[in-house]
């Protein structure tokens, strides 16, 4: 995907659909009692979305894990977003609800929610990003109090 694109969502909803222009690229369902989402793909590809531990989510598929997301600081203001064929960073920009995709420190994309949620996030990107990366960084932005309730400690992989 490269361009800009947006993940949209009802006031308190739990489904999102994920679009650029008038084309679909994923249609996403929140479990907030699991931790979980369930999304389709455009091309009719079932996903979840499931939490492996504090500030660890994993994009699976009936036959493979097509990539994952981990946090990088303790705050969860840095992830780290890898997966088939691609690698990048999610940071949290000083604005709020502004965050940038950066691969070797380089801006790359940007992805930005509406003053005050992530009912509506905004995606633009300048090289070429995987559904499954956006799909992962919309699991932790759009509701990362949830990332507490998953299992195990509260110390991310790298502290900082």
């Amino acid at each position: 995907m490269v361009g800009d694109c947006r993940f949209d969502s009802g006031l308190f909803s739990n489904r999102w659909t994920l679009s650029c222009g008038d084309e679909l690229l994923a249609e996403l369902q929140r479990d907030p009692s699991h931790h979980t989402s369930h999304g389709v793909f455009a091309d009719g590809t079932e996903f979840d979305l499931i939490p492996d531990g504090w500030g660890k989510i994993e994009l699976k598929t009936a036959d493979a894990t097509l990539g994952r997301i981990d946090r990088q600081s303790w705050w969860g203001r840095r992830w780290e977003i890898s997966g088939v064929g691609f690698a990048c960073d999610l940071t949290s920009d000083p604005l709020p609800r502004r965050w940038t995709f950066r691969i070797g420190g380089q801006p790359i994309g940007s992805l930005a929610g509406t003053a005050w949620s992530y009912n509506r996030l905004v995606v633009h990107t300048q090289l070429s990003i995987p559904v499954h990366a956006m799909v992962l960084a919309w699991h932790v932005l759009a509701r990362p109090w949830e990332q507490a309730a998953a299992p195990r400690s509260l110390v991310p992989d790298h502290a900082s």
